[in-house]
């Protein structure tokens, strides 16, 4: 989930400011940094997506289509920006 930061402290090797957009590791993470108010949820503000169901169909799709293309599945850690990039490499090296 992405998250605010509240007010100045480090996550994750990263030194945030408060009002620094970033997203929580866990969400044990999440429930933590909400709770004690060091961090606030983003969607509130309007920060994300409009369509947040919109994303996963894309990189579901985005997933066939490599498995499609390269034949093996691809990395499950690999966002749409770079399954994209992979997908056109392919494409250009055939």
């Amino acid at each position: 989930m992405q998250l605010i930061a509240s007010r100045p402290f480090t996550y994750a090797t990263r030194r945030l400011k408060a009002g620094d957009y970033f997203v929580a590791r866990t969400m044990a993470d999440h429930r933590a940094l909400v709770a004690t108010g060091r961090a606030k949820l983003a969607s509130a503000y309007g920060t994300l997506n409009e369509s947040p169901d919109a994303l996963p169909d894309a990189l579901e799709t985005l997933r066939a289509e490599y498995a499609k293309v390269v034949g093996k599945r691809p990395y499950h850690g690999w966002d749409a920006q770079m399954l994209a990039a992979k997908i056109s490499e392919a494409r250009a090296a055939d």
